[in-house]
């Protein structure tokens, strides 16, 4: 029986205890399709599982990854996919590895202009700024929109995304280097944190933001809130940051603003039916040039835990990707 290499996850805690071994295959179920692994993207909740501290608790032992491209090399008999079909793929955990054995259903077919690694950094920043803009805020043409952590994966796809919408985009990064970046992302404004409440306000004649899109959490969130204008919304995307903000729902009661939580992966589980229309609409968008990921580093597998680390220390633009045979 052939085998392949995988990071794998055999202790909660410190990331760095995940370890590369060397796995048997197993043999394909019912409707399944087994994909070589060409790219994977690295994203903050793998680092969240390893450490136990994500929503969705994976029996030990796992392997992290949201989301991978790859090439199909065994399918069913009956499967839509043919051996060499370029697909992507997002899952709940697996994709730091070689290869892997998914449902045919999880699949898509990628535009042609993209590249693997291109591909591997798609789905998850993607999908999860669309559900948060369009289906969660149903963002409006020329609505305005403040993205924080704006250089990171989902921030840099929430900015390219609604400013293809036609929004006024204001990005909001750490640094100089990463306020370029957004920029470069198509952002009509890029502002650092000081004083993050009185600037926005200048710049919206003291009007205020449509939509806050906040993957970052910690301090920021009450000025941030703050920052709206009456009936605006703020879509809770993650906490980056490392903590939990208290709620002041003073501000949200003064304000009359919707505070709406994300989370794609929940949200396309109950409702199914709407996942391949994100996933064409996405694509579509991405055809005509409106989102492109960004690439900052593309490291081999075994350096899976230098690339958990590089986003805990939020030094990433764009996105990580990782390749099995770099």
């Amino acid at each position: 029986m052939e085998r392949y290499n995988a990071i794998v996850c055999e202790t909660i805690g410190s990331i760095d205890n995940l370890v590369l071994k060397n796995i048997a295959r197993t043999r394909l179920g019912k409707k399944q399709v087994r994909v070589q692994v060409k790219a994977c993207g690295v994203n903050f909740p793998d680092k969240l599982m390893v450490e136990g501290k994500y929503q969705f608790k994976p029996s030990l032992p796992f392997t992290p990854g949201l989301e991978i491209a790859g090439k199909v090399i065994e399918t069913h008999s009956s499967s839509d996919f043919l051996v060499g079909d370029k697909v992507t793929c997002q899952m709940r955990v697996g994709g730091y590895s070689e290869e892997l054995v998914v449902p045919e259903e999880s699949l898509d077919n990628f535009p042609d202009q993209f590249t693997y690694d291109e591909a591997a950094g798609f789905r998850v920043a993607a999908q999860t700024a669309f559900v948060a803009l369009i289906e969660r805020a149903n963002l409006k043409t020329k609505q305005s929109v403040m993205v924080l952590g704006a250089a990171g994966g989902v921030g840099s796809a929430a900015v390219q995304l609604a400013k293809s919408l036609g929004s006024t985009v204001i990005a909001v990064a750490n640094t100089s280097e990463k306020q370029k970046f957004c920029k470069s992302l198509g952002a009509d404004f890029a502002l650092g944190y000081e004083n993050l409440k009185v600037k926005l306000l200048e710049l919206t004649n003291n009007q205020g933001i449509d939509i806050v899109y906040d993957p970052v959490g910690g301090d920021i969130f009450r000025e941030s809130l703050s920052c709206l204008t009456w009936g605006g919304k703020y879509l809770i995307i993650g906490f980056a940051n490392g903590s939990v903000p208290l709620l002041p729902t003073n501000i949200a009661l003064i304000k009359g603003v919707d505070i709406i939580g994300v989370r794609a992966g929940e949200y396309f589980r109950r409702f199914p039916h709407k996942k391949r229309n994100a996933t064409e609409r996405l694509f579509q968008i991405a055809d005509s040039g409106g989102i492109t990921p960004r690439i900052h580093s593309v490291l081999p597998l075994s350096q899976a835990i230098n690339a958990l680390k590089m986003i805990e220390r939020r030094e990433v633009m764009g996105r990580i990707i990782l390749k099995p045979n770099k």
